[in-house]
């Protein structure tokens, strides 16, 4: 088999599962809930993975090649050989240091720091200015707003012939 050949994986059915229920082309039968399912990459109909095997690694309507990926168990070993009883379940340890009280509470306040970091009364664009930039460009608008002001009241004053 070439390494151009797609690779499907390993399905298990459930009740839930799309194709629970449906037929495989190969053998006629219904994939039920517990059966081992491969997906064609083509036509996406269900095939018993052992019906897919059978078949040549191919599906059973249109030959669709197509390698099954075996699930792998812990440090490459495949499934059947690397499943193990799960473990014991572990009992809960009580943190009763964390919740519990001490026997001596401390009277002795805690001391406050001198002074404080910042002024909370103060914002801090009171405390810092405009960029440079910025209050640049404030006086040239404050200026150019200033001159264009009396430009036009001089230009009115002469249409009108104030200045005679």
């Amino acid at each position: 088999m070439s390494d151009t050949t797609a690779a499907i994986s390993l399905r298990p059915t459930t009740a839930t599962s799309k194709w629970a229920g449906a037929t495989c082309p190969k053998c006629s039968k219904g994939i039920s809930a517990g059966d081992q399912a491969v997906l064609c990459p083509k036509c996406y109909i269900p095939h018993h993975a052992q019906c897919w095997r059978d078949g040549g690694n191919a599906c059973a309507n249109d030959q669709t090649p197509a390698r099954i990926l075996e699930p792998r168990g812990r440090a490459g070993a495949p499934a059947g050989e690397g499943a193990a009883a799960a473990p014991a379940v572990a009992t809960p340890v009580p943190a009763a240091a964390a919740v519990a009280v001490p026997s001596t509470v401390s009277s002795v306040p805690v001391p406050f720091a001198d002074e404080p970091l910042a002024n909370p009364w103060l914002s801090a664009r009171a405390i810092q200015g405009p960029p440079e930039s910025e209050l640049f460009r404030r006086n040239i608008m404050t200026i150019v707003s200033l001159l264009v002001f009396w430009a036009m009241a001089v230009f009115i004053a002469t249409a009108f012939g104030v200045f005679r």
